[in-house]
């Protein structure tokens, strides 16, 4: 299961520096469907993992429950950072430092989770389940 984090961050990092050029909804409409997609990785396997990560099972619940706080400070990050990057003026917003923001930070993700999927199979590509 790790080993798809990996590619769905640095994927969907890509589909945010993808929203750069798109000049119409038709553009629009297949990179929503993609993120969509992969994005969803995000959403239905953390609690897969950290219940597959924890070795003591009478413990799931806790670290389920630090698994998600941890998360929060990347939402936290997201939300009042990507706030930050567009400004404040009404007449010009910065989406496009927005959507750069957001694609450094995904590819950034992509990447750290590529190294503790490494790490945790202790540097082998392929292992058995």
């Amino acid at each position: 299961m790790l080993i798809v984090f990996g590619p769905a961050g640095i994927i969907c990092g890509v589909l945010t520096f993808c929203i750069l050029s798109v000049k119409n909804l038709g553009g629009i409409v297949p990179i929503a469907i993609l993120y969509g997609f992969f994005s969803g990785v995000f959403i239905a396997l953390p609690g897969v993992c950290f219940v597959k990560l924890t070795a003591d099972k009478s413990k799931i619940g806790t670290r389920i429950g630090m698994g998600f706080a941890a998360f929060s400070f990347g939402v936290l990050a997201g939300g009042l950072g990507g706030g930050s990057v567009i400004g404040s003026n009404a007449v010009d917003l910065h989406w496009q430092h927005l959507w750069i923001y957001g694609g450094c930070t995904m590819m950034a993700s992509g990447v750290l989770l590529f190294a503790q999927r490494f790490w945790l199979s202790k540097g082998k590509v392929f292992i058995k389940i």
